[in-house]
């Protein structure tokens, strides 16, 4: 979403989130795209929606407002057999030490972002791009106690020498055994790396769980060009690693960052090709 924003013209400190008031049409555009496209699920463009993520940018007033219209734009469009995924990503703020905010003020920031989304009745809820496995579980809880619906969840791994890692430090291990403990419904890896990557991370992440994995990689590293953000991955390309990560044990796959309709036709149409 970000990213297809970005291409229709989204400058540079203005939450995404603000475009479902401000530019309702580009959003179900992109939306009823990526059904036409192929895809079961869409994500609400609610990504950085959490009151602590928009009083960064001054829009804290905003919440309810923002998260509603995502969820009435994005139901409109919904194919009768389409799912709508109320998006919830990170913060933005750190537990101590490396930050200040407070457990009780991520679980009020998480709490009132699923009670609006749930109010607008979405069918699950996706935590994504998670680096702090303590505020993704967080983020987990608040959901389970809001809403009766599926809960998936999705951390963002950095590949070290070590092996991978999220930006905290937290292991593939750890964060499995936390987000199963939680009660979700799949768990996986999203965005920070490319598909050729995380070929290698998805049966690390399935040896570790027994529930359904999740993957959804950039479209290649971000590279800037004449001030320009630009991934450099093709649909094809991207597409055969995503059929090396089903083989590998992904059950729920798509694109992160810079990857757009194209790359979901793309799959989709190999993957039903597949199982005729």
């Amino acid at each position: 979403m970000g990213s297809r924003l970005i291409d229709l013209g989204l400058q540079p400190g203005i939450p995404p989130e603000s475009w479902n008031i401000t530019h309702p049409e580009n959003i179900k555009q992109i939306h009823l795209e990526y059904f036409s496209a192929g895809s079961d699920i869409v994500l609400t463009n609610t990504f950085g929606g959490s009151r602590l993520k928009l009083e960064a940018h001054g829009h804290g007033d905003k919440v309810k407002e923002y998260n509603t219209k995502a969820v009435e734009i994005a139901k409109e469009i919904c194919p009768h057999d389409g799912y709508i995924a109320g998006d919830i990503g990170p913060s933005g703020k750190f537990l101590p030490p490396v930050g200040s905010i407070t457990e009780q003020e991520l679980i009020d920031n998480f709490t009132e972002q699923t009670k609006i989304l749930a109010e607008a009745e979405v069918d699950l809820f996706f935590i994504e791009t998670m680096v702090d496995i303590k505020e993704a579980e967080i983020a987990i809880n608040a959901a389970k106690k809001t809403a009766d619906i599926p809960v998936f969840a999705s951390m963002t791994y950095n590949k070290t020498k070590r092996g991978y890692f999220t930006i905290m430090g937290n292991s593939i291990e750890q964060c499995s055994e936390v987000l199963k403990e939680a009660g979700v419904d799949a768990i996986g890896a999203n965005c920070t790396i490319s598909s050729e990557e995380m070929i290698d991370l998805i049966p690390l992440i399935v040896n570790s769980t027994d529930l359904p994995v999740i993957a959804k990689p950039n479209a290649g590293q971000p590279q800037l060009v004449e001030g320009k953000t630009i991934y450099l991955s093709k649909p094809i390309e991207f597409t055969q690693d995503i059929q090396q990560m089903i083989k590998n044990g992904a059950a729920i796959v798509g694109g992160c960052c810079g990857s757009n309709p194209k790359f979901i036709i793309e799959i989709s149409n190999q993957i039903k090709g597949e199982k005729q």
